[in-house]
């Protein structure tokens, strides 16, 4: 009886310390965006970006040429259907994008909305959601 409540409790341990690594063993989400965009307070050029989790909740987006780079806490979130490639998508007001959720094969990532959205939003503005399906890593 002892060695098997030791057994579980050693499994269960490993898979706690194990688990979070799976979400970073994911590879980076690549993505072109056709137009600028914000996330946070921080606005990107239209052009190659890579997205990578850092840490469980904590993802690193960073511009293809290294001159762009933002670390954001999201909230972790399904990822949507049985898509064989990432998915990244933007709400879009008017003329201004901001960078809403990425979603991979087996993770999906909510960001938190900035000021400048939620004022837009105040505003009776309604978001259109464009999706940006994501490049194959190289």
């Amino acid at each position: 009886m002892k060695t098997s409540i030791v057994r579980t409790l050693i499994t269960l341990s490993v898979s706690a310390a194990i688990g979070p690594l799976s979400l970073l063993a994911q590879g980076p989400i690549q993505f072109t965006a056709p137009f600028d965009f914000t996330v946070g307070n921080k606005n990107f050029a239209s052009g190659e970006y890579r997205v990578a989790a850092v840490a469980p909740q904590v993802l690193a987006i960073r511009s293809r040429d290294g001159r762009s780079s933002q670390v954001v806490i999201a909230q972790a979130s399904q990822a949507k259907g049985k898509q064989s490639n990432a998915v990244v998508t933007f709400n879009r007001y008017g003329d201004r994008y901001f960078l809403s959720r990425l979603s991979d094969t087996n993770h999906g990532w909510e960001l938190p909305k900035s000021r400048v959205e939620k004022e837009l939003i105040a505003k009776r503005a309604s978001p259109a959601p464009v999706t940006v399906a994501s490049s194959d890593p190289e």
